[in-house]
């Protein structure tokens, strides 16, 4: 898997991400704005099939996507508190490219950066299933 980080710069204060992205053009906001539909649909898959274990939640992020995916039972004593497993995050880096970073509890890998026309439904599939597997076995993990 393609991990090209060398561009990768992500600003955290919401200002400076519009400053960020002011210099890109509109047709690199609409091909970005393509990619987070592919990721919602994918994310909506996703959720149907993890229904059985937890709920995955889609929030719009100002331009991109983060899909979270919380445990139908936590670490909570058998209470079925939904806890936060995972994340999965999509956006636009300063340079127009999309950026995914996935956290699953406390394993990051790096994140991984590319051209928006890579961004497929393909990719995204592949992805989360990546996170899909980490995330069920995160709590069979902890229970062993």
């Amino acid at each position: 898997m393609h991990h090209d980080v060398s561009s990768h710069r992500w600003s955290v204060a919401p200002a400076q991400r519009a400053l960020d992205h002011e210099p890109l053009g509109a047709d690199v906001r609409a091909a970005f704005a393509c990619a987070v539909a592919r990721l919602r649909a994918e994310a909506d898959a996703l959720a149907r099939r993890m229904s059985d274990a937890g709920t995955v939640e889609v929030l719009e992020r100002e331009g991109g996507l983060q899909v979270l995916y919380r445990s139908h039972h936590g670490e909570d004593g058998g209470e079925g508190l939904h806890r936060l497993i995972g994340d999965f995050d999509l956006h636009l880096t300063h340079d127009g490219r999309a950026a995914i970073h996935m956290r699953i509890r406390g394993d990051v890998p790096p994140a991984e950066v590319l051209d928006i026309d890579r961004a497929t439904a393909e990719h995204f599939r592949t992805r989360l299933h990546a996170f899909e597997t980490g995330c069920r076995r995160l709590p069979t993990a902890r229970a062993a």
